[in-house]
């Protein structure tokens, strides 16, 4: 790669590194808006719509699975350890 191509590409990167931090600080600010729900109320409803019609029953909670997971892992440990 010639040095011409290789400033350019940096010059992009560092553009677009700065393009990303602006837009975050956009983002949150919007976020913090006291505003925010009462601009967004609709959007917001019909989302959390969708996701009560799609919602999976489950029968246990996530954290039942996770002590499975750690229990399952604590087990395989101690097998590899009084091999």
């Amino acid at each position: 790669m010639n040095n011409y191509n290789r400033k350019q590409i940096e010059k992009w990167v560092e553009t677009w590194e700065k393009a990303s931090s602006a837009l975050n600080r956009e983002k949150i600010k919007e976020l913090r808006a006291s505003d925010y729900y009462s601009k967004n109320q609709m959007l917001l409803n019909e989302m959390l719509q969708y996701a009560f019609e799609h919602r999976k029953i489950r029968l246990s909670s996530g954290l039942i699975e996770q002590q499975k997971m750690f229990m399952k892992l604590r087990d395989k440990q101690i097998d590899e350890i009084y091999d």
